[in-house]
């Protein structure tokens, strides 16, 4: 794929009174880093120009997508919204492909994907967007956005906003960024244990909380893209309810399936303890929900474990239970748990786990469920429409990450990376039921 960058802006912020808002306890575990995914559209499309000025009209609406991540006059980790500094503002490269659209779909991760973003490796900007025009007037657009401002929920509504804004649709309702739901109990309540599953412990005891990291060179991962089936959802919906009195949902089912597989592919020992970590929305477990149009982060990880003799035995069945079980442990008590504990400790410096990993998490895995944030609804006019989403290129070994696929059939997509001499394994066994 040869691509070639033709222009570079940078949209400001739309206020320009500089405030600062202090970091919640959720983004501060969220991670550090900025997350990439492309949106592909077959022509008609918009012009690059209509999009840039919808895309200006929308950030007024998201001013943190346009500010910066600093230190307020307190020392405490903030969104720094406003006024000039070379960081803020939203980055717009233009560029075109000099190839035709068709003669790339279906889209599959490919290194090349990369190419579709500005630099990742070390961005000045929350957010950045390249509009990628082929030569039959197809559109890519490439959009990186800081997991710090925002989790998956609240780039979807900004992704969709966008597209209202072009087709000139009024947002309604508009984004928020009040945080009542936020308010820490009085007095603050932690009843989990926070250390050693979301930050690591500030003053460990000796062999207490032991940190390895796994790094390989990145060309020995590789990333997959599986499609499953409404039928062979079915089936394997049909195959479990046959073992389980539980009824599971698409999900669930369709994780503990997997989790099995990439056990098998990655072949660990039989008294191997494998984790999950699944990223769990807090919007609908605390009471009363929050708001789906509040924009920010409100997500912690639940952690289903066993050890991989067990689980590959116990069968999809089994596997799925112990991911529901997993899901259903991190609930509106959790939550408040953790609300408290970031009030507490708000003026101590937190490291989330995670942050510790290498570029291997073997024998984890790293879970992400996009299903029903409204992804696949993104539209943002012209005639043409969304032919693939999926993230760009991640060197990151044990990822998973759930989407709608966009085929007439439906079903779901499921983005994988493993380590190439594993990957091998995983295609051939990803869709046997046995």
């Amino acid at each position: 794929m040869e691509v070639k960058v033709t222009s570079s802006t940078i949209l400001p912020s739309p206020t320009s009174h500089r405030s600062d808002i202090p970091l919640t306890i959720f983004d501060r575990f969220a991670a550090n880093i900025h997350i990439s995914v492309i949106y592909a559209f077959t022509p008609p499309t918009p012009s690059n120009a209509d999009l840039i000025s919808a895309l200006s009209k929308t950030l007024v609406h998201f001013p943190t997508l346009t500010a910066n991540l600093s230190t307020d006059s307190h020392g405490r980790p903030c969104v720094s919204v406003g006024g000039p500094h070379e960081d803020r503002g939203a980055l717009v490269v233009e560029a075109t492909v000099l190839s035709k659209l068709e003669d790339h779909l279906p889209l599959t991760p490919s290194p090349d994907f990369r190419l579709l973003h500005p630099d990742a490796e070390n961005p000045k900007h929350l957010l950045q967007v390249q509009l990628n025009r082929f030569q039959c007037g197809g559109l890519v657009i490439g959009l990186t956005s800081h997991h710090r401002v925002a989790d998956g929920r609240s780039m979807c509504a900004f992704t969709i906003a966008w597209g209202k804004i072009l087709r000139g649709v009024p947002i309604d309702p508009l984004p928020f960024y009040d945080q009542p739901w936020l308010k820490p109990r009085d007095p603050p309540l932690v009843q989990f244990d926070h250390w050693g599953s979301e930050f690591i412990p500030l003053s460990p005891q000796p062999n207490e909380f032991i940190i390895t990291r796994t790094d390989v060179d990145p060309s020995e991962i590789t990333n997959l893209l599986l499609h499953f089936s409404p039928e062979f959802i079915m089936k394997l919906k049909a195959q479990t309810s046959k073992l389980s009195t539980d009824k599971h949902t698409t999900f669930e089912t369709l994780l503990g399936y997997l989790w099995r597989k990439m056990t098998i592919a990655r072949q660990l020992d039989d008294e191997e303890c494998t984790t999950l970590s699944v990223s769990v929305n807090g919007r609908r477990r605390l009471q009363p929900a929050v708001p789906p149009e509040f924009f920010g982060n409100l997500v912690l990880n639940a952690y289903p474990k066993a050890k991989a003799k067990a689980l590959i035995e116990g069968g999809a069945a089994t596997a799925a239970g112990i991911v529901r079980e997993g899901l259903r442990f991190i609930g509106e008590d959790y939550f408040r748990s953790f609300i408290d504990f970031g009030e507490v400790y708000s003026d101590r410096d937190l490291v989330p786990c995670f942050e510790k990993d290498g570029n291997v998490l073997s024998p984890k895995i790293e879970v992400d469920g996009w299903l029903g944030l409204g992804f696949d609804e993104v539209n943002f006019g012209g005639g043409g429409k969304l032919c693939a989403f999926l993230p760009t290129w991640v060197p990151l070994e044990g990822l998973l990450i759930f989407s709608p696929s966009l085929s007439q059939a439906g079903g779901v997509d499921v983005f994988v990376s493993l380590l190439e001499k594993h990957a091998v394994t995983m295609r051939e066994i990803s869709h046997s039921l046995d």
